[in-house]
């Protein structure tokens, strides 16, 4: 997608229910987000729900995850609808639901769109266990959600490719990566590859479009910690500099939930990739 406008714009129309040599296992080995060590069954919930958060599920599927109307434009993209997870989890086995996650592959659709798969592919071992047990967790609430209604432009966009299918962008993206920057910053690594790529590119080197620039990560090299920390977590920028409201909304509503020890790896991480050669 070409911008941060089209790319939440797409997430929403569409959404029907560096390095390039490390593969899946190896960054998903290397670290998790802080608090894959619990054993407590609520605890493991406890990080899932925390995790539900910081990987913008309840962003598209609503506060409660009884999903929510993305767009209603019958002549343009449709009438589209974010997924009731609650009412559609049960009828998934843990396996399916890994699936559906990891490979982008629904149990009963032929086609899965605009869920981050490409991401969730690397997601480490216990961070998908603790998630899946969280979504396993939620009460059945509300109703189904109404069945997607592509609209002329969006039928006309997934043909002419300009939208891939979530099983389409996994198997693109299976080796590209951030860039390694060693083994001490492989949890920051490991939270951009989970959190940053949604936006900036699995490589972390933005995009321009012709819904305006997004930039390559390397920017987060000027901020010092506590100007990184504040604008990670608030949206607020050194000299209260102008950036687009869904980073503003992305650093309030997700990376707030990032614990200070996940937030300094990130910086760490951003820091070091900002200084290999280019």
């Amino acid at each position: 997608m070409t911008g941060v406008l089209s790319h939440c714009l797409g997430a929403a129309l569409l959404l029907l229910g560096g390095c390039s040599g490390n593969r899946t296992a190896d960054l998903s080995a290397a670290s998790s987000f802080d608090g894959t060590g619990a054993t407590a069954a609520a605890d493991i919930r406890e990080h899932g729900r925390r995790l539900s958060h910081v990987l913008g599920c309840r962003g598209c599927h609503g506060p409660s995850m009884e999903g929510k109307s993305w767009d209603d434009d019958p002549k343009q993209y449709g009438v589209m609808w974010a997924s009731n997870l609650t009412q559609a989890i049960p009828a998934m086995s843990d396996a399916q639901l890994e699936k559906l996650l990891r490979q982008g592959a629904h149990p009963s659709r032929d086609e899965l769109w605009v869920m981050p798969s490409q991401m969730f592919q690397h997601l480490s071992v216990p961070d998908m266990a603790a998630l899946i047990a969280h979504l396993r967790s939620l009460p059945a609430t509300g109703v189904k959600s109404p069945p997607p209604v592509p609209g002329p432009r969006a039928l006309a966009e997934i043909a002419n490719g300009t939208y891939k299918p979530a099983s389409t962008l996994v198997a693109e993206n299976r080796d590209v990566l951030p860039a390694d920057a060693g083994q001490q910053f492989a949890q920051g690594r490991y939270i951009t590859s989970q959190t940053c790529a949604e936006c900036h590119g699995m490589q972390l080197e933005g995009s321009k479009g012709e819904e305006g620039s997004i930039p390559d990560l390397i920017v987060a090299s000027a901020y010092s910690p506590a100007e990184f920390d504040r604008f990670i977590t608030t949206g607020e920028t050194p000299g209260k500099r102008e950036i687009h409201k869904l980073m503003v909304s992305v650093a309030r509503s997700r990376f707030s939930h990032l614990t200070p020890h996940e937030r300094q790896a990130l910086y760490g991480y951003l820091r070091a990739r900002a200084e290999l050669p280019q």
